[in-house]
């Protein structure tokens, strides 16, 4: 069996005695390729990493044994399961607003000028390539009512010929999703305002953040129709769920209706409804369980988390599979290869059946890739 094929019988519930193994390894290979680490935001994580790309032809630092290597060689030559996420499935065109973006080597600044106002988001770069947020949309009262008018202004396309032109270049060496971003409140909570001001805001105008969350709910509720539509068959909305940001109230009252509306909707259109948790989600387990997922992506226990692999089943229906790995913090410090096969063995047994097993969440940039080789080797003897 190929590795799509392997995956597709996981994620829909079919029996398998195949394991498959689908670490990935883009911000490792980013590492090793590029000059300038800096630049590798340009590049997102998990993203088709294609053959004809010149990223491939960098020598950098990579190993002498995978100087030739192109990252899907990885995937080929390992029979690893490859997972794309395709991000840049749909563009979005705004009326009665300008888009304004500014990059330079340490910020990205994304500017939305109106006739009632303007709003900026700056991204700060840092030496690792990494983004990090400095200042978000959001500073006073009057920027809500800007970011209300960009929201009811924003209308998405989506492109389904660049969908079927990377599901054409995978093959059989697995599957991709499109990335439906946040949900409304997410978007709130992460992108515009901020967790301080999105809760003083919930306490002292709440009717701001309903006008908000009905305008975003418009638009991503034409998004998600239009991934229903898509040539993919699965469609990941990722709040990147974490209890500290968003705590059981908030999510069960703000984020698991429209987790509900969005699986109606691809379901319908059989699409399998993915979600990324790499987080501490241990609190979340209840309503993640009831929500209208079929496949908890990035899962990774403990240590780097609040929840041990034997527990996960628990945020989990009959009909939900998950990726879920070996924490990475196994791959950057002195753990041997029998404490790594040790902690997979652990993941196979609690979630037998119904489990990709990856890397918690990623191979970071400092891992240690022949850890990872020696995983997948015993995983394919196992």
């Amino acid at each position: 069996m190929t590795p799509k094929q392997i995956a597709m019988n996981i994620l829909t519930g079919k029996k398998t005695d195949k394991n498959l193994f689908s670490p990935d390894i883009s911000e490792w290979y980013k590492d090793k390729r590029l000059k300038d680490i800096t630049q590798s935001h340009k590049i997102p994580t998990g993203c088709l990493i294609s053959d004809n790309m010149e990223i491939n032809k960098n020598p950098g630092t990579m190993p002498k044994e995978f100087a030739d290597w192109t990252y899907l060689d990885f995937y080929r030559n390992f029979n690893w399961g490859l997972h794309v996420h395709i991000y840049d499935w749909c563009r979005f065109e705004y009326e009665n607003c300008t888009l304004n973006q500014h990059i330079t080597d340490k910020q990205i600044t994304k500017e939305f000028k109106t006739p009632i106002g303007t709003i900026s988001r700056i991204d700060s770069i840092a030496n690792d390539g990494s983004l990090c947020p400095v200042k978000l949309f959001i500073e006073n009262e009057s920027d809500w009512k800007t970011l209300l008018h960009v929201i009811k202004n924003t209308k998405p396309i989506a492109d389904y010929q660049h969908i079927q032109n990377i599901l054409n270049q995978i093959g059989d060496l697995g599957i991709a999703d499109i990335v439906l971003w946040r949900s409304p409140f997410g978007k709130i909570v992460e992108e515009y305002a901020g967790l301080e001001k999105t809760a003083y805001t919930m306490m002292d105008k709440p009717q701001i953040i309903d006008e908000i969350l009905q305008a975003q709910t418009a638009i991503d509720t034409q998004l998600v129709k239009l991934a229903a539509d898509s040539p993919a068959d699965i469609a990941i909305l990722s709040d990147h769920a974490d209890q500290q940001i968003l705590n059981p109230i908030w999510y069960e009252k703000y984020c698991t209706p429209f987790y509900q509306k969005a699986g109606d909707i691809l379901h319908k259109k059989n699409k399998i409804f993915s979600t990324h948790l790499d987080g501490n989600f241990k609190a979340l387990f209840d309503l993640v369980k009831k929500s209208s997922f079929d496949l908890l992506d990035g899962c990774t226990p403990a240590p780097m988390t609040n929840y041990q692999v034997e527990e996960l089943p628990q945020a989990m229906n009959d009909n939900m599979a998950a990726y879920c790995g070996v924490p990475a913090i196994f791959f950057v410090e002195n753990y041997t290869n029998e404490e790594i096969i040790t902690f997979a063995k652990r993941i196979i047994k609690a979630l037998a059946g119904k489990v990709i097993l990856n890397i918690g969440d990623i191979l970071p940039a400092n891992g240690n890739i022949y850890k990872t080789i020696e995983l997948s080797r015993w995983l394919s003897d196992a």
